[in-house]
């Protein structure tokens, strides 16, 4: 007399549910992503959200490279320009990258305003939206930590495609009297993407 195993179950139909309390067969190849949902009396599968979320929280650990002065953004005003006159420079995060932004650092020379738009915000009248609500008073640096009360509360998270544009404005009445450059320095780290 010979032995068999007989797995409990039927090869199923695609489309159709399985029978109530049925066990997926939990082989060495399959992980399971589904969670039994004692109400039902079915499995159910996992949300594409909670597994995006999780390859999130994973992607943040594997840092691949330092993100610091050495990658900071410039715009110069020349010499002579007028009163209220807007100069922008924009940076774009490299395909295949993503970006923890931790903190960075806008530094205004005299005569000029500076501030920063993210294109991963809401659009303000067709144009990214900026990220101080006033722009920084000339002649000033300032560090913002992302984490901190009042700012985002977590890193900033940008992939490739996303845009900082730095924004310098001329403030003084009489223009600029020299060539004059505002300065956003970034601190954070890449990571390897995931999602």
């Amino acid at each position: 007399m010979e032995k068999l195993f007989t797995p409990q179950q039927g090869t199923g139909l695609p489309g159709l549910r399985p029978p109530r309390g049925w066990v997926p067969p939990l082989g060495a190849q399959l992980t399971l992503l589904g969670v039994y949902d004692n109400a039902s009396g079915y499995w159910v599968g996992l949300p594409l959200q909670a597994l995006v979320e999780a390859l999130i929280a994973a992607e943040s650990l594997h840092t691949e490279d330092r993100i610091d002065e050495r990658d900071k953004i410039e715009v110069t005003i020349p010499s002579g320009t007028a009163q209220d006159t807007v100069k922008t420079k924009e940076f774009e995060v490299p395909s295949g990258e993503v970006w923890y932004l931790n903190s960075f650092e806008l530094v205004t020379p005299l005569e000029v305003s500076g501030n920063i738009r993210i294109s991963k915000f809401p659009k303000v009248d067709g144009v990214d939206k900026k990220y101080l609500g006033t722009d920084q008073e000339p002649g000033s640096g300032i560090t913002y930590i992302m984490k901190e009360d009042g700012q985002l509360g977590a890193d900033l998270r940008l992939v490739g495609g996303d845009k900082l544009t730095v924004v310098a404005t001329v403030t003084a009445a009489g223009g600029t009297t020299v060539d004059r450059t505002v300065t956003l320095n970034l601190f954070g780290r890449k990571a390897r993407r995931l999602v």
